[in-house]
């Protein structure tokens, strides 16, 4: 028996319908899958983008407060136009070319030199550009070298409130004996005028109930770039102690000359880690616990117990003043891993451009080496690469008739090539 497989027109015209209708279906299923993947894609790039620009923002404000201080330090600060107040941008390149730039610091540091003007200079661009890393060290000396700056205003102005308080004590103390010595009848006569005073005081009180609550102060929002500050729960005198000495310590980590190596904070405590306690068929169980305490032998706990005399009675308690400086570190800790995370997306590394100065003229050598001492200690940016000397010989000829050992009198013939670093 023989099967006709054979598909009449009305089945080839189901089957084609049922075909698309199967197409359709599938299509519907399957492209908004794909749009979904691709939009999803683009999506999350953009948004690890906004992501990487939000973090560069936020390192830009963080490091805000200390870029004029770097400028100054490496000699390329605008301190002209800080002077006059009027706000002009912290480095000299962003607003002159470089070449202006090295001219006139090259001619000043000429100028405080002693040198006379008649010399010979020539700067060019450097071929190429040179590349730098940002490491994770030097990110951590940047947020660090942040913190000292905060410290260090913080102590200059605890120091000058401590002495403008002990100023006021001894006016009080000097005033105090100065009345001793009045008599019986003025005291009694002022004592008279302070009742009235008193009672009239009471009285308005009583009409007017709401005189009695304070003024509320308004919240002043932090700024998200700046540090904690010391606990006014300590006195006034401790706390400028702490604060000079915390100052002179991260001084002195910035430069290498502790042997802090996690830190100088991190040094000052030490964790005490309580083990759980079951208890009895799970009454009184007690969970893990860390406790953060000074160290015994920490110098912050030195200048801590050293309690002035005007505060023995209203200061409150050793355990509450330790407490309240251990708390102050963990959150400079705390903040400054905060700070780090925000510079953590920055480029790794960053491009300076190079500029060759030449410079030829004559002096002696006392002004030579001040010319090279302001060069090494005020313009970081500034490197001496080549220095050939020699001597005049009318110059000398004539000083050895004159003075012999007269070195420094001695005109020399100096060629300088010197390497500006832009940044």
């Amino acid at each position: 028996m023989e099967l006709d497989l054979q598909l009449t027109p009305r089945s080839r015209i189901l089957i084609g319908i049922l075909g698309a209708v199967l197409l359709v279906l599938v299509a519907i299923q399957v492209v908004p899958a794909f749009y979904r993947l691709f939009v999803n894609q683009e999506a999350k790039t953009k948004q690890e983008q906004l992501l990487k620009t939000e973090n560069f923002v936020r390192a830009a404000e963080v490091l805000k407060p200390v870029e004029a201080e770097i400028y100054r330090a490496t000699g390329l600060a605008d301190t002209e136009g800080q002077q006059d107040g009027e706000q002009k941008a912290v480095s000299l390149f962003d607003t002159q070319p470089p070449e202006t730039v090295i001219r006139a610091r090259v001619d000043g540091l000429v100028r405080r030199a002693g040198i006379e003007q008649n010399y010979q200079l020539l700067t060019k661009p450097a071929a190429g550009k040179q590349r730098l890393k940002l490491t994770m060290q030097n990110r951590e000396r940047l947020v660090l070298y942040l913190y000292l700056k905060h410290i260090e205003t913080e102590a200059e102005e605890l120091t000058e409130t401590a002495a403008q308080e002990t100023e006021d004590d001894s006016f009080d103390m000097m005033m105090d004996a100065w009345l001793s010595g009045t008599t019986e009848s003025d005291t009694d006569e002022k004592t008279e005028e302070i009742d009235e005073v008193s009672s009239d005081t009471e009285s308005a009180e009583t009409v007017d109930p709401e005189s009695k609550a304070p003024p509320t102060e308004p919240e002043t929002p932090t700024d998200p770039s700046e540090y904690a500050s010391l606990p006014e729960v300590i006195p006034l005198s401790i706390r400028a102690k702490l604060a000079s000495y915390i100052k002179s310590m991260v001084t002195q980590q910035l430069r290498g000359a502790t042997d802090f190596r996690q830190g100088f904070f991190a040094a000052q405590v030490h964790k005490l880690e309580t083990p759980a306690s079951p208890g009895i068929f799970g009454i009184g169980a007690k969970p893990a616990a860390i406790e953060v305490q000074l160290r015994k032998n920490s110098p912050l706990l030195e200048i801590l117990m050293q309690t002035p005399d005007e505060y023995v009675e209203d200061q409150p308690p050793t355990a509450e003043l330790q407490s309240a400086l251990v708390k102050y570190i963990e959150k400079i800790q705390e903040q400054r891993a905060s700070f780090l995370e925000q510079l953590a997306l920055a480029p790794p590394t960053y491009e300076t451009q190079l500029y060759t100065v030449e410079m030829k003229f004559k002096t002696n050598l006392e002004k030579l080496v001040n010319l090279n001492h302001l060069i090494e200690e005020n313009t970081k940016w500034l490197t001496v690469r080549d220095m050939r000397i020699s001597a005049d010989k009318q110059s000398s000829g004539a000083q050895r008739g004159r003075n012999r050992g007269g070195d420094d009198a001695t005109n020399l013939n100096v060629d300088l090539f010197l390497i500006a670093q832009i940044f």
